[in-house]
């Protein structure tokens, strides 16, 4: 059985109800949130986990927030680490839906009362200016507590508004704290039951299993040892970095970036950044011994961004910039870009530069170099000319992780002929070369976006998964079966990646968005990359055409959606009427 909690903004009233969800194991935000958008709503936040999150396993442990984006006018979505998925399983929760607007700042929690989940509406106890770090601080009764919220910005709606759950784990695209300010909705606070959660025989199994692999993998290893993934920024990376806002040139901060020079500031190993995960990616670096560990987790679009795009090189300004975003609540990516065209670089202020530069400049650098309305993160589609593809068509704007990066199958990769790393996810022989994009490239473009939109379905975090990480898709598909009792294989992983890519489309097909949203900025077709062994490159149209109606026809979507009459449009349609006769009462 599937349970979903409704709570109203508007009202105060709340709903929960228990049903069989009509699409087997998922993906629940991504069909709620087309069966929101369906009849007619437009203020309404989804935060969801796949079947498998939460669970006390190796990369279990992410939770989808899903809302209508201000910044491209359709969906977006946010992968959040943490203990978010954790909380909504030990709530009993499959998803939580908060919907309408409040008449004054209010906050929202969630907790349970005779063993079933309930939502309270209350005037909010922290005023509206607080940072994320202070409302934590003032609502925070336990360290089991998950508290998501926004700051100033947010409340007044700023597009470039973050939502932080638990001090350090944002949503990074998609404006979405503006989304906690337009439905006047200062936190969200989730308290469940005492009680740890233990794993089962096949979740310690996999977990060990995986843990014993960390180390024989590059990759893995890296990720997990200090300093972290999230410091990955080197010179020889100039066209898979997208250095100097993508002038496609090797910039300062990219020149002189050491991974090594951070580890002064490091405060957490990652260890207890995502419950029950090895894996230990998200490591937290402070300079301010005050603030919350927390609030110094290192995700890929902060530090490393604010070095590549920014040139910035002074590893203390990078550090504290990473921690006031989380603080402000504003995204890494927009305030970067915003500082950038300011000139604003107060170092006894850089709160108040980060504020001043996101008023003189809301939007950043505009439609120019944004897609779908968002921030493009720093990784230069003319090198990463696969994810550049995923970066246009993804439906929820240009996420960093819609797709295994290139780089990774580059062919002057020295695995890539001992291994054959990918080859069951169309990768040849050899690899494929960096800045290239031809037909050679189009089956595993359909193959790795698939299973990574499947993996988002489920519940199963990207940087503990297939084709380079140490979770295959039939361990995912193990862990489904032990969650569920369903059956459950490998190419149901893919067709879980097709239908949650469906729903979203049609939302934004619903919403206004058709094909001329999937583009590319011109820049990446204009201007070559200035340096290194990619200098001269940039992204054929032609070639770019040709995989984007490549997967088009895979994916059954047209110019304005899905294709009528193809099959997924017609799953979409049936599950969204089955939800409708589902969610029938509760409050719409």
């Amino acid at each position: 059985m599937t349970r979903v909690l409704v709570a109203s903004m508007a009202t105060g009233k709340s709903d929960v109800r228990d049903f069989a969800w009509p699409l087997p194991n998922g993906p629940i935000h991504a069909a709620l949130a087309h069966r929101w958008v369906a009849a007619g709503e437009r203020d309404f936040l989804i935060i969801a986990r796949g079947p498998v999150a939460g669970f006390p396993v190796v990369g279990a442990q992410v939770a989808t927030i899903t809302a209508i984006s201000p910044q491209s006018g359709g969906l977006a979505e946010a992968a959040v680490e943490g203990t978010l998925a954790r909380m909504l399983l030990r709530l009993g929760l499959d998803a939580l839906v908060i919907q309408g607007r409040a008449s004054a700042p209010s906050g929202l929690r969630i907790s349970v009362e005779s063993r079933r989940p309930t939502a309270t509406l209350e005037g909010s106890t922290v005023d509206v200016a607080s940072g994320v770090w202070a409302t934590d601080s003032a609502l925070r009764r336990s360290d089991d507590d998950v508290i998501a919220t926004t700051g100033e910005l947010g409340m007044a709606g700023h597009q470039a508004a973050s939502v932080v759950v638990n001090n350090g784990f944002p949503t990074a695209q998609g404006g979405l704290g503006a989304v906690f300010g337009r439905m006047n909705l200062k936190y969200l606070m989730l308290s469940g039951p005492p009680g740890a959660l233990q794993p089962t025989p096949t979740q310690a199994r996999v977990t060990e299993d995986y843990a014993s692999a960390i180390d024989g993998n590059p990759l893995t290893a890296s990720e997990r040892n200090f300093p972290g993934f999230a410091l990955w920024p080197a010179p020889e990376l100039v066209g898979y970095a997208g250095s100097q806002h993508f002038a496609g040139s090797v910039g300062p901060g990219l020149a002189g970036f050491s991974g090594q020079d951070f580890m002064p500031f490091a405060l957490d190993d990652g260890t207890q950044a995502c419950p029950g995960c090895p894996q230990a990616c998200l490591k937290s670096f402070g300079v301010d011994p005050a603030a919350p560990v927390d609030g110094g987790r290192a995700h890929q679009l902060g530090i490393s961004a604010f070095a590549s795009q920014g040139d910035e090189t002074d590893p203390t300004r990078m550090v504290a910039f990473n921690a006031l975003c989380h603080d402000l609540g504003v995204e890494h990516l927009a305030a970067e870009e915003s500082l950038a065209l300011s000139g604003e670089s107060d170092d006894d202020d850089m709160a108040g530069a980060i504020i001043r530069a996101l008023t003189l400049y809301p939007e950043g650098s505009g439609a120019s170099m944004r897609i779908k309305g968002m921030a493009i993160p720093p990784f230069d589609p003319r090198g990463n000319q696969g994810l550049g593809v995923g970066f246009a068509l993804n439906p929820t704007g240009p996420r960093y992780d819609v797709l295994e990066h290139d780089i990774d199958f580059d062919s002057v990769q020295p695995w890539m002929e001992r291994e054959g790393i990918g080859r069951e996810f169309g990768i040849p022989l050899g690899g494929l070369r960096l800045g290239t994009l031809t037909q050679e490239r189009h089956k595993s473009l359909e193959l790795l976006w698939l299973a990574w939109s499947g993996l988002d379905a489920l519940g199963i975090c990207e940087y503990a998964a297939p084709p380079t990480r140490e979770l295959t898709l039939p361990s995912v598909a193990e862990l489904v079966r032990d969650v569920t009792g369903e059956d459950f294989n490998d190419t149901d992983i893919y067709d879980q990646g097709r239908i949650r890519l469906a729903f979203l489309r049609q939302c934004n097909a619903l919403l206004g968005l058709d094909s001329s949203d999937d583009v590319l900025p011109e820049h990446f077709h204009q201007s070559p990359i200035r340096e290194g062994r990619l200098a001269g490159v940039v992204v054929d149209r032609a070639e770019f055409q040709a995989a984007a109606d490549y997967l088009y026809a895979v994916l059954g979507w047209d110019a304005n959606g899905l294709t009528p009459g193809h099959e997924l449009s017609h799953r979409v349609t049936t599950v969204n009427q089955e939800l409708e006769k589902q969610l029938e009462g509760m409050i719409l």
